[in-house]
């Protein structure tokens, strides 16, 4: 989640849990100030948080939590949601552009690997964003990967 305005954040939240169930994690807001991309649309002081949910998903239905996203946003945008999933390897997220590194998944929806984990750690690739690619959201990654592999580990 990426607001000005951190009360935009629970109406988004208890929307996306209604689909994915209780939130697992919900990691501290970090100040976004590697881009002024959204700064026009939705104000100064940006700060972006992760979110874990504990429901495992399977990863087509990043199209419909990306419709979700669109509809949490709204038409005068105070929150940019950017939904995606961890399994044991990568970070995925949904994207509504298109570009090289990125598989479609529809017309409108694509998928965006943005870390890969190796050796224990978050592996950046050369397209992640900039504030992915240092460390601020990596604990919170890690934390939700475990969350998984406990979960997998149950399941099997």
């Amino acid at each position: 989640m990426l607001t000005a305005e951190e009360k935009s954040a629970p109406p988004a939240l208890e929307a996306f849990s209604e689909i994915l169930g209780p939130v697992e994690l919900q990691g501290p807001w970090h100040p976004f100030t590697h881009s002024h991309y959204y700064e026009q649309e939705m104000g100064k002081n940006l700060k972006r948080r992760l979110i874990g949910f504990k429901n495992i998903f399977q990863p087509h239905r990043l199209v419909e939590l990306k419709d979700l996203a669109k509809k949490c946003e709204g038409e005068k945008r105070k929150i940019n949601v950017d939904p995606g999933y961890v399994d044991l390897f990568k970070v995925v997220l949904a994207s509504g552009k298109g570009g090289g590194m990125k598989t479609a998944l529809t017309a409108e929806t694509f998928a965006y690997p943005i870390l890969r984990f190796e050796k224990g750690l978050w592996h950046p690739f050369a397209w992640t964003f900039p504030d992915f690619k240092e460390a601020a959201y990596h604990n919170d990654l890690l934390k939700i990967r475990e969350g998984l592999r406990k979960e997998l580990s149950n399941r099997f």
